[in-house]
């Protein structure tokens, strides 16, 4: 009789553990399961870009600018249109390490890059009539197309916004820009500036001002002219929260300083507690094959492979030599060699 009971008892604990055990694997399958749903949402990748060369364009261009008063040189520089296949390699990069994207659009001005393959079902082209107001047009101010970008057809709640002259230099999971939440993680520069120095930074003042009014509280941050992400019903909500600052900055059709940049919706997020925002010396989410997050390159070449950033951009800018110029083209074709399905 004893051993029975004895037997009973150790058989029940057995089907305890058992339950526990099957519990507990029935607990981590559906974590991973509902882990992976949560995460597997899809991420497009908005660019902007334009054909600085291209007659008709320039021909509207000069245009719009004799109407314009009291334009800042930086507004209207060669420098802010200027194009040398910065784009192809961008694409290139992309599809190399970022396979993950579900779709590319390209915001263009009633142009297409000769090289591209249109028929490439994951890249459509978005002519500037398709989201601004019709009055608002022509328009040559990047300020003004960030602002339409959440109005894209079909655009994905989760995005990445790039200038043309972006890269990627290593493989990186979508962890890199979005957190296990699905919010948007950014990397800024966390340092003070002067932010009257010039058009830009008298842009993004703006922006921390319009912040600091409405939620009185301020950081010094500055955005990194690299790929952001964004969620677009939270874009959209900036845009709602201050409709007549992203109106004006709509309709001015070059650069002013009374416009907003987009790191307004980033710190609005951060107010919010919808993003996160990194340094891109001290980012805790850097894969190994990374030093830094994010780099800006101008004429210092050689940061490109000393710091080994993830993400870097080869910036354009006034005055920038023809030999410049060149050696940036070389780069680019040094590093990313291999023609993507996006080209013809």
């Amino acid at each position: 009789m004893e051993r029975t009971i004895k037997n009973f008892q150790m058989n029940q604990r057995k089907i305890i553990l058992f339950i526990l055990v099957a519990l507990f694997i029935m607990a981590s399958s559906a974590g991973l399961y509902f882990y992976h749903k949560k995460s597997n949402y899809p991420v497009d990748l908005v660019y902007l870009w334009v054909d600085g060369d291209d007659i008709s364009w320039l021909k509207k261009k000069i245009t719009a600018q004799a109407k314009e008063a009291n334009l800042s040189e930086n507004a209207v520089d060669e420098a802010r249109f200027r194009e040398f296949d910065e784009l192809k390699y961008s694409l290139r990069s992309v599809e190399q390490n970022l396979p993950w994207i579900n779709h590319i659009y390209i915001i263009t001005d009633n142009q297409v890059p000769e090289w591209l393959n249109t028929d490439n079902p994951k890249v459509s082209i978005i002519d500037h009539t398709e989201i601004f107001p019709k009055d608002a047009l022509p328009v040559f101010n990047s300020n003004a197309i960030e602002a339409q970008v959440p109005y894209i057809p079909e655009l994905s709640e989760h995005f990445l916004l790039s200038n043309d002259d972006c890269y990627v230099r290593v493989p990186l999971n979508k962890d890199f820009f979005f957190n296990d939440k699905g919010n948007p993680r950014v990397y800024v520069k966390y340092k003070k500036r002067t932010y009257n120095s010039n058009l830009w930074l008298a842009q993004i003042q703006k922006a921390h001002e319009l912040i600091a009014e409405k939620y009185s509280l301020n950081f010094a941050v500055t955005p990194s002219h690299n790929i952001d992400a964004y969620r677009k019903s939270y874009y959209l909500d900036t845009i709602n929260e201050f409709p007549e600052e992203f109106r004006e900055t709509t309709y001015s059709k070059f650069r002013r300083e009374s416009n907003i940049n987009r790191i307004i919706v980033s710190l609005r997020d951060r107010m919010l507690n919808r993003n996160e925002l990194y340094a891109n010396e001290t980012a805790p989410t850097l894969p190994d094959s990374c030093d830094t997050a994010f780099a800006l390159i101008a004429n210092d070449y050689e940061t490109l492979f000393t710091t080994r950033p993830c993400l870097f951009c080869l910036n354009d800018y006034e005055g920038k030599s023809d030999t410049s110029l060149s050696v940036t083209q070389t780069i680019l074709e040094t590093l990313f060699p291999e023609k993507s399905s996006f080209e013809k």
